[in-house]
């Protein structure tokens, strides 16, 4: 994967050769992640496989007994009053709304392509960090955007610590630019190249 210059603290450039990986003694490299647009717009094969599985599922085992439902409380007569219809009525529309999020996913994203080396954090790597803002250890999982889970440290590769770490190895020390402005820099310590998503769940829009 090609890499931006590297830089020590004072922003002065260092060389850095790739074949060797060779660095300064007493100088740190801070190295850029580099992703294009579509990467991080991206989706793995394992997203469109879970969003056409949900899609499927709405279809065919959860919206035909709503619509079912929704007849019978038709048959009854008087819908004003008619607390099942309510809740069918509802039950629907958040299926039909979740099938146009879902639908949506398939026709505006591209697939996501791995360019992270075999030593390097990619998608659905393990990954973990020492953070100085924090003086932290820290473990995330990369992954795309609408996998995302704080409370799993499941990381989208679009968020300023998923951008930093994806593409770097164990040793890089790399600064993390969050939407404020604000920075601070993170260590890779150790990558995990775990690859499996099956247990991580699509976000609700």
């Amino acid at each position: 994967m090609a890499r931006h210059a590297a830089f020590i603290d004072t922003g002065r450039k260092i060389w850095y050769d790739k074949q060797n990986e060779t660095r300064k003694k007493g100088e740190y490299e801070i190295m850029e992640g580099k992703l294009t647009e579509a990467q991080l717009k991206g989706l793995t094969e394992g997203d469109f496989r879970k969003i056409r599985q949900e899609l499927w599922d709405i279809n065919n085992e959860k919206k035909p007994p709503v619509l079912k439902a929704l007849n019978e409380a038709r048959a009854q007569g008087d819908l004003s009053e008619n607390a099942e219809y309510s809740a069918s009525k509802a039950k629907l529309r958040a299926m039909e709304g979740r099938e146009r999020y879902l639908n949506n996913l398939l026709d505006n994203n591209p697939k996501f392509e791995e360019t992270a080396g075999p030593d390097e954090a990619g998608m659905n790597n393990t990954v973990r960090l020492h953070s100085e803002k924090t003086d932290r250890d820290m473990t995330i999982k990369i992954v795309t955007w609408i996998r995302v889970d704080p409370l799993q440290r499941k990381v989208s590769i679009n968020s300023p610590v998923g951008k930093a770490a994806y593409g770097q190895k164990v040793g890089d020390r790399v600064l993390v630019t969050l939407d404020s402005g604000e920075t601070y820099y993170i260590t890779i310590l150790d990558i995990d190249k775990t690859t499996t998503e099956d247990d991580d769940v699509i976000n609700s829009y």
